[in-house]
């Protein structure tokens, strides 16, 4: 047998086997399906996590092969699943193969940037599933009536109403025809909702869902069963409560955790197979990461595949350029110096705690934070690595799940300086003014930047928020702020550094440490003192008291450099107060 080939693209199960794709066996999922009495079941995902091939996978399983006459696949399809996992689970799974007629609609690209477009798309994938069962005009199972409406929704031509009675007609006619009840698959069912929310028609489009979501399930006596993926559980209006209550199974729950997705097994095996054994540490490095239920470690599929496809051309973020990612963008506008001190805590590889949603409200997202970060963790720009029980919800801990994804924290942080055409260069000299022990540049450079990029907006927002707090709550708000931009900074500018962050040298903690990757190269130790514009210190005292702590009282460059064991270490005191700031080396 010709050895499998890794191939691109493919969500589409029968293509993938039949063009010998390699295959990572995921027809488990068909049998926790058989075994599960919940009629209607939700499972969401991040993008491009293998949700549309898995559900490509239980059409061709369970669908009555007559359904499929219209595109001249109405052979047996068992020899697809031949040697996988779910042909070896005895008659009880075999004889389910093939047994049922199936609706199944993909709404992964029904993302217009209008309703009207959008909605003509759905129109259009409601009417070519209608035209794959068009065998049933040629029946006795249809009135008239009905024949008329079912020819108007294939022609693009029915009312709304027609379209969000849809799937239930369908399920309807196909009971008669075949005697059996219907299989109801929608794979990515809230892309449109999505959609809708970043383009501003969201009220329309979650009214459409709504009716097609509620007609096709509620009390739908041709249902046998239904699952629908997405990346999210939406909740609005008791879009999913109105019928049935369905089993939710979100990246927090515990059920099909291993089944969307590559396990460290499976991509070990991969790997193997490929001839690809000595990539694995950096692919786990880049891709893995992600924690589904509450153990259970994911690779990114998307990424896998693309890296084993050919791993010549390297590692890099595959997956997360392969969509807009503008909503990671609003969550981070909800607090500008608060999404700054997170953004920090997480590029340094801390985890931040909060509380999470698996409801989500799309139009909370940016005004709850709680709705913006369980955002992030459904779509994938999060992990979840621990929770605790606070009072009546859960509390979970969350991290980056791998260096895929810091690229984005890190190009956010980019963002944060791009308001001039003077700004890039600037960053890239930073740096280069401290190897070359221009102190004086270093802080016009620095002062630039943070004139133009911070006080104008952040510096007045927090101060605003802050004027009314006790002065030691005061100045700890004010000195995270002032302590994100300067940490953000030099992550996004120090590739040849590692950069720290309050860690323990001598009989301190300097504020950040910059440590040459070569030590032969030099060090550099930051203390800042900060105050408003109220407070009564001068700027020439605080950036005085940050030279002297770091001079006489904490011993910092002994203790760096007995760690590190650098043969140069330069330190440097900064005083903010407002808008001005000061430097000054020893």
């Amino acid at each position: 047998m010709a050895k499998k080939q890794v191939l691109q693209g493919i969500d589409n199960f029968k293509k993938l086997i039949e063009n010998n794709g390699y295959y990572v066996d995921k027809t488990q999922l068909i049998k926790e399906l058989i075994d599960r009495p919940d009629q209607i079941v939700l499972i969401t995902r991040p993008r491009r996590f293998g949700k549309t091939l898995n559900m490509s996978m239980l059409k061709y399983f369970f669908e009555i092969p007559k359904c499929r006459q219209h595109d001249f696949e109405d052979e047996d399809m068992s020899y697809l699943f031949e040697g996988l996992y779910i042909t070896k689970q005895g008659d009880k799974y075999i004889s389910e193969l093939g047994k049922y007629p199936l609706v199944y609609l993909t709404l992964k690209n029904a993302k217009q940037d209008n309703w009207n477009e959008t909605y003509e798309n759905i129109k259009r994938i409601i009417a070519k599933e209608f035209e794959r069962h068009s065998y049933l005009l040629k029946s006795d199972v249809l009135t008239d009536e009905q024949k008329d409406r079912y020819k108007k929704v294939m022609n693009f031509q029915g009312t709304s109403v027609d379209y969000t009675d849809g799937i239930s007609d369908l399920t309807e006619y196909l009971k008669r025809y075949f005697k059996e009840d219907c299989i109801v698959i929608i794979d990515e069912y809230d892309t449109p909702i999505q959609s809708g929310y970043i383009e501003g028609y969201y009220e329309s489009v979650i009214n459409f869902m709504k009716s097609l979501l509620v007609k096709s399930f509620k009390d739908n006596k041709a249902l046998k069963q239904a699952v629908l993926t997405g990346i999210m559980k939406v909740a609005q209006e008791s879009i999913f409560s109105d019928f049935n209550n369905p089993l939710v199974c979100t990246v927090l729950s515990e059920e099909f955790s291993d089944k969307f997705g590559f396990t460290e097994n499976e991509v070990e095996n991969m790997a193997k197979y490929l001839g690809y054994e000595n990539h694995l540490n950096d692919i786990k490095k880049w891709y893995n990461g992600y924690i589904f239920g509450l153990n259970t470690i994911i690779y990114n599929p998307w990424s896998i595949i693309k890296f084993m496809y050919n791993p010549n051309n390297g590692l890099k973020p595959y997956w997360i350029n392969t969509s807009d990612n503008r909503m990671i963008k609003d969550v981070m506008q909800l607090d500008k110096a608060e999404g700054k001190k997170v953004v920090e805590k997480l590029i340094k590889g801390e985890d931040v705690s909060k509380v999470i949603e698996e409801n989500i409200v799309y139009q909370s997202i940016k005004d709850n934070p709680d709705a913006a970060w369980s955002f992030l963790l459904h779509a994938g720009y999060l992990k979840a690595c621990g929770r605790e029980k606070v009072r009546y919800k859960f509390q979970y801990k969350l991290a980056i799940p791998n260096i895929e994804i810091q690229t984005i924290y890190e190009d956010m942080i980019i963002n944060y300086f791009k308001e001039d055409e003077n700004t890039l260069e600037n960053l890239q000299n930073i740096i280069k003014t401290l190897e070359e022990e221009n102190i004086e540049k270093f802080e016009r450079i620095l002062k630039d930047l943070y004139l133009k990029q911070v006080s104008y907006n952040d510096v007045k927002s927090a101060q605003r928020s802050i004027d009314e707090l006790e002065e030691t709550e005061q100045d700890k708000k004010y000195e995270s702020f002032h302590h994100g931009f300067m940490l953000g900074l030099f992550v996004l500018v120090g590739e040849k550094y590692k950069v720290e962050s309050n860690k323990e040298y001598g009989l301190g903690r300097p504020d950040i440490a910059l440590i040459p990757k070569d030590i032969n190269n030099t060090a550099y130790i930051f203390e800042f003192k900060w105050e408003s514009t109220k407070g009564p210190k001068s700027l020439d005292k605080l950036t005085k008291e940050a030279v002297d702590q770091i001079k006489e009282k904490k011993k910092y460059k002994e203790g760096l450099a007995a760690i590190y064991n650098c043969t140069k270490i330069v330190c440097i005191g900064i005083g903010f107060k407002g808008k001005e700031l000061k430097t000054e080396r020893l």
